[in-house]
């Protein structure tokens, strides 16, 4: 299933990683990120995206920057921390298809557990690998859960306003949809495969 509104739950994932190598150079000055500080990251892709990709939709443009990103970040990390990124990347995707997306459309009187049943089994090898990472590290999941919620929220929105519009569907017809495909929506989000790459190397 290809669709311009499911490409920024990438935006989300690459962000997530974002997220995870910043905030690995704030750990260093003990100086953690804030939800403020990721929502600022997120504002600053979509800014990019609109200047270098002026005919795209805002979607499609921002996970073009975020994938380019997603990519150098990985780059630019040691090989240490690339599975912490890694794994905080998964996360970020994990949270808001899981939560996220699933109290939006709550929101609209639309229940979609299945999307998030389905997400869960397709991706649990990678959710695996990274609860692994993190309980090796001694960390929560939650708290990155907590970091990013504003700015996921946001994206959800976005991205569900476009799905909606692309298909000349209601908000609620448009959650409907992701519980009647569960899976093929399930399967359509997929890591950048740098991040995956990092993910299952540890």
């Amino acid at each position: 299933m290809k669709s311009a509104g499911i490409t920024v739950i990438l935006v989300g994932v690459a962000v997530a990683g974002f997220a995870g190598y910043e905030g690995l150079k704030w750990l260093e000055q003990q100086n953690a990120p804030t939800a403020a500080d990721v929502t600022k990251q997120v504002d600053a892709v979509r800014a990019e995206a609109a200047q270098k990709h002026p005919g795209l939709s805002q979607t499609d443009a921002m996970k073009q920057v975020a994938a380019a990103k997603a990519a150098s970040t990985m780059r630019e990390t040691s090989p240490g921390q690339r599975s912490r990124v890694a794994a905080e990347a998964v996360f970020g995707s994990y949270f808001m298809n899981t939560r996220v997306r699933q109290a939006h459309c709550r929101q609209l009187g639309v229940e979609i557990a299945a999307f998030g049943s389905a997400y869960e089994r397709i991706h649990a090898e990678e959710l695996a690998k990274a609860k692994a990472i993190y309980a090796e590290q001694g960390r929560s999941p939650e708290e990155f859960a907590t970091l990013l919620g504003p700015a996921m929220q946001r994206m959800v929105e976005q991205d569900m306003r476009d799905i909606a519009q692309g298909r000349g569907m209601s908000a609620e017809k448009t959650c409907s949809a992701f519980n009647e495909n569960a899976d093929a929506f399930a399967r359509a989000i997929q890591l950048p495969a740098a991040i995956r790459e990092a993910l299952m190397a540890s």
